[in-house]
């Protein structure tokens, strides 16, 4: 993955990193007495998976209880009361993965799980991560009823009956926070638990590096400590770079950013950018595009950040040194943070610059040059790239159709000169929760997801992007974005040990089957985190 695109057969690793990259018989020169020496056989090496964006605390907090991700709602329902009838010593019911594409007339009721169980508080959360379903037991514990205001108005909110009581949709993060905390005491231990469980995951998926866009469910210095106190006890394999997320314009970020970045600054967790929470989805049409939604005119959804507001903080962000790292769904949205990185780049002096924009799920012809012209990272989840059924049902609806043929515009972005890197935003999704890079590689090339292959590719067989692309976006692409890329991200002399081992070239097998392969062996840091041997 570096740039001359070099392909070698051998390569020589010590301490934590590589010191030689080239043909086997160069290798006499390197191995010495003690020298571990492994033949893998021809099988395939690539620089260990760069996460361009994860929530590695958030994941922990919210993939709790049983998966929902099923296709109806009956289905979900089953899996709801069979989890409830299997678990009756559990004082909540934990479930993540609910389809959002599933309810053509309002939302799942309260009612609805009040049927499963009326005793206990139930907490589901959507599949998105911002959106939660709840019974009537949750309200009561929490205290939200008919008089509670809404948590952050026109973003977060509850959504409610005629006579303002809430029905049992909780929308965005504050408000389902304002929930959950009240039935279950979310602390360090609680999220170290679930982390635990899902660290292991990641590197056996072959990723060794995780660009963090915010953590949730604990203050930011607590998510930060636990990541370092992991790392200290030599539990965490994988690296974290991570951003104070800013979604209030009431509070000012930038000297919160230059407390963390100087409070973690570890070998293996960083804090060092700012995560801009401009919109939200087009599912609850909060997502901020530049033509009216199709099948609703009148929307008017607000900006999270102020355009005022955001531009001075940009600004000062960049006079300080700080990338930002920005959610930004719709193409007004994206445009207006391309406009605040402009201005920051004419006010300021000269720097090596790393501001990603994410998901971008639409971008304006107009703007997709802008990207390689202002140095600005494209950032969007490999596993989004497909027609699924969330976005037939719902993103078709609120576009159209000629929209919907532009959107996730990788290809076009780097034909028109910019970094595109791949991030799985997991544990959000728009339709299936996903962390693993090569479902998010074999999904960016064939802009189908895997077992939808007879569903025609997101934005025609001309949207489809090169295979070394796809690779380079997950590994060299998203440490370029993260400003790491003169550390990890390609197999090079000087460059630390981080390795993936895969049972297949993905250069020679048939792209469809690319999600198929497996991971034999992860490196990080010149240290074995995943053998498949041993499992």
């Amino acid at each position: 993955m570096d740039e001359a695109g070099t392909v070698a057969e051998a390569i020589g690793i010590k301490g934590n990193e590589i010191v030689y990259v080239g043909d086997a018989a160069g290798l006499a020169n390197v191995i010495g007495i003690g020298t571990e020496v492994i033949d893998l056989q021809g099988t395939m090496v690539l620089p260990g998976f760069v996460e361009g964006h994860m929530h590695p605390t958030a994941g922990a907090l919210i993939m709790r209880g049983v998966d929902l991700q099923v296709d109806d709602v009956d289905g979900i329902l089953e899996r709801v009361r069979a989890y409830a009838e299997e678990n009756p010593d559990l004082p909540i019911i934990h479930g993540y993965g609910v389809r959002l594409h599933l309810w053509e007339d309002g939302y799942g009721t309260k009612e609805m799980l009040d049927e499963i169980d009326s005793d206990r508080p139930i907490y589901l959360w959507g599949v998105d991560g911002h959106q939660a379903w709840v019974n009537s037991k949750a309200f009561e514990i929490a205290g939200i009823d008919e008089n509670t205001p809404e948590t952050v108005p026109g973003f977060s909110y509850f959504r409610r009956n005629e006579d303002g009581k809430p029905a049992g949709w909780i929308v965005e993060v504050p408000a389902q926070l304002q929930v959950l905390s009240k039935l279950i005491d979310l602390n360090i231990e609680y999220t170290e638990a679930g982390v635990r469980e899902w660290l292991p995951r990641f590197a056996a998926a072959g990723i060794t590096t995780a660009h963090d866009y915010g953590v949730q469910g604990l203050g930011t210095e607590e998510g930060f400590q636990l990541m370092t106190d992991l790392a200290e006890a030599g539990d965490l394999p994988i690296r974290v770079q991570g951003n104070f997320y800013w979604n209030d314009p009431n509070i000012d970020p930038i000297p919160l950013v230059e407390s963390i970045r100087e409070q973690f600054n570890s070998e293996f967790v960083t804090a060092r950018g700012l995560k801009i929470n401009m919109d939200g989805g087009d599912d609850a049409y909060s997502a901020l595009y530049t033509e009216p939604y199709s099948d609703n005119p009148d929307a008017d959804p607000s900006p999270i950040i102020p355009y005022d507001v955001l531009n001075d903080a940009v600004v000062r962000a960049d006079a300080a040194g700080i990338n930002v790292v920005c959610h930004c769904f719709g193409d007004a949205a994206v445009r207006a943070v391309l406009d605040a990185i402009e201005m920051a780049i004419e006010q300021n002096p000269p720097r090596d610059r790393r501001n990603v924009i994410s998901h971008a799920m639409l971008v304006h012809p107009d703007d997709i040059p802008r990207f390689g012209e202002l140095g600005v990272t494209w950032d969007s989840t490999g596993a989004w790239m497909s027609r699924d059924p969330s976005l037939e049902s719902i993103s078709v609806s609120r576009l159209g159709e000629e929209r919907i043929q532009r959107y996730v515009p990788m290809k076009a972005i780097s034909e028109a000169g910019g970094n595109v890197s791949l991030g799985s935003d997991w544990p959000a999704a728009g339709y299936i929760s996903e962390y693993r890079p090569l479902v998010a590689i074999r999904t960016a090339v064939m802009r189908q997801l895997p077992g939808r292959d007879d569903v025609p590719p997101l934005g025609g067989e001309e949207a489809r992007v090169p295979v070394d692309l796809a690779i380079r976006a997950n590994t060299i692409n998203a440490a370029y974005g993260m400003g790491r890329d003169h550390e990890i991200g390609s197999i090079e002399v000087g460059k630390l040990a981080d390795l993936v081992v895969l049972s297949e070239n993905l250069y020679e097998i048939d792209p469809s089957t690319i999600h198929e392969v497996d991971v034999l062996y992860t490196i990080m840091n010149g240290e074995l985190t995943w053998d498949h041997t041993k499992q």
